[in-house]
């Protein structure tokens, strides 16, 4: 099935699905396979499985692709169809499906709202969009509002993003008065979905069970990831930069390397990263988490350690930087 006006962009589908509480466990398995399935194909950026806040809640699974054409692919496939028959029995309903183009951000609440707006009503549609967000403008902790049309043929429905510094700040929104006021004075426009996300799309981290407030991995966690996926990369980007244009102003060397590690970084190192340490980003709750997390630590040390000692060996042997 051929996509039709959307330049490739990176996607994102966030499915949310609540699971029997007697089939945790079942499920968790049942994840970690199609996981593992949906890794193998064309565009895949990345994954984020985020737990409900209470038994019998939905789980939230976020899928992330590099194009419209690459998720669809993954969503009709049947490699998927088929693990979605075999689990349809750990869910107590349907599975519900948002898609939207990717805005990179920081990690905030976010609430997403998918609205099914009838034919001829778009215009209409925005302007009641523009009102919402006039209105969240004036509620502490609100951090920017995004709209997304529709994105043929995955999804039908408009989807609006509402972001907030924190789930204080964004609940006095949803349950302000204004707000009501605003949904009351539009009813054409009250049927929709809402699902809130603990934290914005495109990270680098995955979401899961040994997690600070923010829902993410431990910041020192991320930040030694970070360092583990960094460090090489601009050392082998110096190197590269330095040999193959040597008269390179320093300003303009500086900004190509930039440009270069942080796109490296966000599509083939962090994710390879995330993926070798996701047993210490990601730890069982039923594993030796201060063992893992020792593990872990001295894995990424020895790591740095070691490409240390080799970058010094051959930067000072074959290359010397200026």
């Amino acid at each position: 099935m051929a996509v039709v006006g959307h330049p490739p962009a990176p996607v994102t589908a966030v499915i949310t699905q609540p699971v029997r509480p007697e089939c945790t466990v079942q499920f968790r398995a049942w994840q970690e396979e199609l996981n593992r399935a949906v890794a193998s194909f064309v565009g895949f950026l990345g994954t984020e499985v985020m737990e409900p806040a209470d038994d019998g809640g939905e789980w939230t699974i976020i899928y992330r692709f590099d194009s419209v054409l690459s998720l669809e692919s993954w969503l009709t496939s049947p490699a998927r169809q088929q693990r979605l028959e075999r689990g349809a029995g750990l869910f107590s309903a349907p599975l519900q499906q948002r898609v939207v183009l990717d805005k990179h951000d920081e990690d905030l609440v976010t609430v997403v709202v998918t609205h099914h707006v009838h034919g001829g009503r778009e215009e209409e549609f925005r302007a009641f969009q523009r009102t919402m967000t006039d209105a969240e403008r004036a509620f502490p902790g609100f951090r920017g509002a995004d709209l997304f049309p529709p994105v043929p043929p995955v999804q039908s429905d408009w989807t609006a993003m509402y972001r907030f510094d924190s789930a204080t700040h964004l609940d006095a929104w949803l349950q302000s008065p204004r707000r009501a006021e605003l949904l009351a004075a539009n009813e054409e426009f009250q049927d929709f979905d809402l699902h809130r996300v603990s934290s914005s799309f495109g990270s680098w981290f995955s979401v899961s069970d040994q997690r600070t407030d923010d829902g993410g991995p431990a910041k020192w966690k991320t930040a030694l990831s970070v360092l583990v996926g960094l460090y090489p990369t601009v050392v082998l980007l110096t190197v590269c930069i330095s040999e193959l244009w040597p008269g390179a102003d320093l300003w303009w060397s500086l900004l190509l390397g930039n440009v270069l590690s942080v796109s490296l970084l966000t599509w083939v190192v962090m994710p390879v990263v995330t993926r070798a340490l996701r047993f210490w980003l990601e730890p069982d709750p039923r594993a030796p988490l201060a063992r893992l997390g020792a593990v872990g630590a001295a894995a990424s040390i020895a790591f740095l350690t070691a490409a240390a000692t080799v970058f010094w060996l051959v930067t000072t042997v074959i290359w010397k930087l200026p």
